[in-house]
């Protein structure tokens, strides 16, 4: 076989092609109905997997509310992201229960603004909190079971509700902005400025460690792109 396709590699390709669609005309009665059921069953295991990650970081999951120092040094989040990164799983056990994120909260309402981070029960209780404080010294943090970022509404009441989901729109290898004169934090917090009584806000950032085949191919990506803008010039 190997020897066919040194001499000849098209010839082979087709007739190993040919010989395949010969089988399975013979054989169609029973390859048809193998793989719908093993497409199913990869379907089925997967929709099982996903959703049993998603009750393993559900369950026992924590709410940290942060109370900020008077002062806050932007370089706080390069640091706490330091502390994190040893939230990253190994290769392995990503592909078999996932890679748990961190969700920070913003939560408006008519008293003032909560910032809170949301916990996956997988991770170690402790860990999260002193990687805020030393991030941010002077910062403190109190734990508490998760709970909806609103406030639920009794049976008989009713509530309008709007939402939206943002994501970024290009590959790993364009940089995102990070030098502001001003905070921009500033107008978030004074968006929601207003609200009424029974108005409530909330902001909520998913994120977690890159892993280092994530980072490398973007690292390769800005090479090729800085390469690509310099060929234009």
């Amino acid at each position: 076989m190997i020897d066919d396709y040194l001499r000849d590699p098209g010839g082979t390709v087709s007739a190993a092609a040919e010989h395949v669609v010969d089988w399975f005309y013979a054989h169609w009665l029973t390859t048809v109905p193998a793989v719908a059921a093993g497409v199913a069953v990869f379907v089925g295991v997967r929709v099982w997997w996903r959703r049993d990650c998603r009750h393993r970081l559900h369950d026992n999951a924590r709410t940290v509310t942060i109370l900020p120092p008077p002062t806050v040094d932007p370089a706080g989040g390069v640091a706490l992201w330091a502390h994190l990164v040893g939230l990253l799983r190994p290769r392995w056990k990503r592909l078999l229960a996932g890679q748990p994120h961190l969700a920070f909260e913003y939560v408006f309402s008519h008293d003032g603004v909560s910032l809170r981070l949301w916990v996956p029960g997988v991770i170690p209780p402790g860990l999260v909190e002193r990687a805020v404080e030393a991030a941010w010294p002077g910062a403190h943090t109190h734990s508490g079971p998760a709970e909806p970022p609103l406030p639920t509404v009794e049976s008989e009441g009713h509530r309008v509700v709007v939402g939206g989901e943002l994501r970024l729109a290009r590959g790993d290898a364009l940089p995102i902005r990070t030098d502001f004169d001003t905070d921009p934090i500033r107008a978030l917090i004074a968006a929601p400025v207003g609200l009424g009584r029974r108005e409530y806000a909330c902001v909520q950032v998913c994120a977690r460690p890159v892993t280092g085949r994530r980072l490398a191919r973007a690292r390769t990506g800005s090479r090729f792109q800085k390469q690509a803008d310099c060929g234009q010039l």
